[in-house]
């Protein structure tokens, strides 16, 4: 899981002799646990990975005519974390539909969903469907049992 916890991705791009632009993409993901009376028992933040999907899927949005689907559900399993080429959670065991939400002039946006009576999760990741898709992020963390799990992830361009 060491490769998780730190993230630095950058597209560069190079115009005249004189400019030199970087784009950063970092992510994380907020864990906010909360017993079966609405207690909050954790609040969680972690840096996800990227995977390679994930790029291609953002590059296809800033570039393809024919915009491909958008991002709607976030899922929890209980497996092993992937990596890079993840294409899907490992042990995928819930899929919510994950609300977006962006304000304009600021360089963040974040998916937010809720899960119910979670079971050992471990791991985490953002797709295109209600079933199967595209992965475009991923995090692992302690295995996490609780009534209530709200879980925010938070895209940071820069």
């Amino acid at each position: 899981m060491r490769e998780l916890t730190k993230i630095g991705d950058s597209i560069k791009t190079k115009g005249s002799d004189k400019m030199n632009n970087t784009i950063h993409i970092k992510g994380t993901v907020r864990l906010i646990g909360r017993d079966k009376y609405g207690n909050l028992q954790f609040d969680r933040t972690y840096d996800n990975l990227i995977t390679n999907a994930g790029f291609d899927f953002i590059c296809n949005v800033i570039g393809l005519a024919s915009q491909p689907t958008e991002i709607t559900h976030m899922a929890l399993g209980s497996g092993a974390v992937g990596n890079a080429t993840a294409t899907t959670l490992t042990t995928e065991t819930e899929r919510e539909t994950a609300t977006y939400a962006h304000t304009p002039g600021t360089k963040t946006c974040t998916f937010t969903a809720n899960f119910t009576t979670v079971s050992a999760a471990t791991e985490y990741g953002l797709l295109t469907a209600a079933s199967e898709g595209t992965l475009l992020n991923t995090a692992g963390f302690a295995a996490i049992t609780v009534d209530a799990l709200e879980v925010v992830a938070t895209l940071t361009l820069s």
